[in-house]
């Protein structure tokens, strides 16, 4: 009997490591913003089709690469007198035309390709910082309701244990009816804060959820980037990726000003009369269409003028960018202004509560009083709790200006 009661121990501790390493590792530990970001990133239409857009651009290289700019061309013939004197005259030819690189349109048909792959991963990865950002201002919004939830929380847990302090002494006729009432509003009052306060981070978190599919708020902090600053964002690196990719477009627009040469190959077999017998011959055909303005004109001067409206883009987005870190930077020193003061401010009050709520205790200091330190301490650590948030999203904002993913 003990060795069937230790034979199930040992499977019941089989089937519970093997359900453990079953659990996926996002739900063993709560997710951090990188996370987030991946999760939401993962939803978006564009990096759904990233896979399929990367196979589109594999393609054009290979086309770009191909022995022939186009594919060749089977054409069929035949000649006959049937319907003119039917003397037996036949002729029937068989010929493919396969189309030619001209000198350096090859190359620069390559270069295209080239500079669209990039392109195309320039954009994804500015994509997925948009989409940071969307994750990154979803956050901190939750996580500034979700403390004011705690906090009014708190501030209505201490506005019941003063009411029921306050109703202890009027029922002992030591305080007055309107002082008993003071407390009962007071702790109406924090209690309706509370609720609005729940309200407001239920509908933060949900949004939050809705952008990544999470339903946990993330719980790490980003830090500051102190890094290399060299390193172009990535919205001004798909930029300069459009720059390179309309640069070969006018590059491939000027060096293809013609249609492609056609070399064609045939076998001709005919005979001039029905007593005569067939004969077989090949011939060799080059076709070279001609240079025109009317083709080659509009398509160079198209390029050009995609090029100067990438390179003028390109030039707005660097001062924007610039203008961005600027601003988010002296965001960031404001903000830790604005903590240092609450944390003066919060400990002033901090020591003004605990004096008066001895001295309210001890009878030395009327009810009104006692609610007005009430409300300065509450707000002083709304205040703090606030401001040291602010810091973290300031943080953020200056990562996401420098173009960081979490």
């Amino acid at each position: 009997m003990r060795r069937f009661r230790s034979l199930a121990i040992l499977l019941s501790k089989m089937v519970v490591a093997a359900i453990l390493s079953h659990i996926s590792p996002s739900y063993a530990a709560p997710p951090t913003l990188k996370d987030a970001v991946d999760a939401a990133w993962a939803k978006q239409p564009e990096a759904r089709s990233l896979f399929a857009r990367r196979e589109e651009m594999a393609a054009k290289r290979g086309a770009a690469s191909a022995l022939f700019p186009a594919p060749p061309v089977i054409s069929v013939g035949q000649r006959t007198d049937r319907y003119n004197g039917n003397r037996g005259d036949r002729e029937a030819e068989a010929e493919i035309a396969m189309p030619l690189w001209m000198p350096g349109t090859r190359s620069a048909a390559r270069r295209v390709a080239e500079a669209e792959s990039s392109l195309l991963d320039m954009r994804s990865s500015a994509n997925k910082l948009r989409v940071a950002k969307e994750v990154r201002e979803a956050y901190w919004q939750a996580r500034l309701a979700a403390n004011e939830h705690h906090l009014t929380e708190h501030q209505a847990s201490e506005a019941a244990t003063l009411m029921r302090d306050v109703e202890r002494r009027f029922n002992a006729g030591e305080l007055a009816r309107t002082d008993f009432n003071r407390a009962r509003i007071a702790e109406r009052l924090a209690r309706a804060k509370m609720a609005e306060a729940e309200a407001q981070e239920i509908r933060a978190v949900k949004v939050f959820a809705a952008l990544t599919g999470l339903v946990q708020l993330p719980e790490t902090i980003e830090t500051l980037t102190t890094g290399d600053q060299n390193i172009e964002p990535s919205q001004i690196a798909a930029l300069s990726a459009a720059v390179q990719v309309h640069r070969a477009r006018l590059a491939h627009a000027s060096a293809d000003r013609r249609e492609p040469p056609r070399l064609g190959v045939g076998i001709v077999r005919e005979r001039s009369a029905y007593a005569s017998d067939y004969e077989n011959s090949v011939r060799v055909s080059l076709h070279i269409p001609l240079a025109t303005e009317s083709r080659n004109a509009p398509r160079i001067t198209a390029a050009n003028a995609e090029l100067i409206e990438a390179e003028a883009a390109l030039a707005i987005e660097r001062d924007r960018v610039q203008a961005d870190i600027e601003a988010a930077k002296v965001e960031l020193a404001q903000a830790r202004r604005i903590e240092s003061l609450a944390t003066e401010r919060h400990q002033f009050a901090e020591d003004t509560h605990a004096l008066h709520d001895k001295a309210f205790r001890l009878g030395e200091l009327d009810l009104p009083a006692r609610l007005r330190s009430e409300n300065e301490h509450f707000e002083a650590e709304l205040a703090l709790s606030r401001a040291r948030l602010e810091v973290g999203r300031a943080i953020s904002r200056v990562n996401q200006a420098l173009g960081v993913l979490p």
